[in-house]
């Protein structure tokens, strides 16, 4: 095989499309004597990958499983200290918006005693004022007297029964 078509293999190699034929045929390529000086790097790369894997130590899938156990430990005693300190943060900020709202309400609300005490007039002629205030209080004496008409009508009517 020439240069160019092992290039083309490493490619599709490297992005994980090759057969184990044809990995095969590159581990071969690697193997012999006349591999070019520029693919040094990848001749290391597969003499590494053919070396045999060392045996695994005993007990040691025991001890990573205790390891990571801890480390599930220590996050949900972490995660929970975090929702705490979260939650209190909240409930801060919520009291102080409302302390914030209800001061602003109660200052907005409540009226200015200057503004009480400078009340302006409805009329500027003080004889005005006074036909429109005895034009009122008639109207109201007439509707009293009218209802007052009409109750006694009924207890002379509820009399007279009896």
């Amino acid at each position: 095989m020439n240069a160019n078509e092992i290039r083309k293999l490493l490619d599709r190699y490297y992005d994980g499309q090759t057969t184990e034929a044809e990995e095969e045929e590159l581990k071969r390529f690697f193997d012999s004597n006349g591999v070019p000086a520029e693919m040094a790097e990848e001749q290391a790369f597969f003499k590494r990958l053919q070396t045999p894997v060392p045996p695994v130590p005993e007990g040691l899938e025991q001890r990573i499983s205790r390891q990571i156990d801890g480390w599930n430990t220590i996050e949900k005693t972490s995660s929970r200290r975090a929702r705490i300190v979260s939650l209190r943060w909240i409930i801060g900020i919520a009291a102080c918006l409302l302390l914030i709202f209800s001061i602003g309400f109660f200052v907005n609300s409540r009226t200015d005693e200057k503004d009480f005490a400078t009340q302006q007039d409805t009329y500027d002629n003080p004889e005005d004022a006074y036909a429109e205030t005895q034009r009122a209080l008639m109207k109201f004496s007439k509707s009293l007297n009218k209802g007052l008409a009409k109750v006694d009508e009924a207890t002379n009517k509820d009399k007279k029964k009896r």
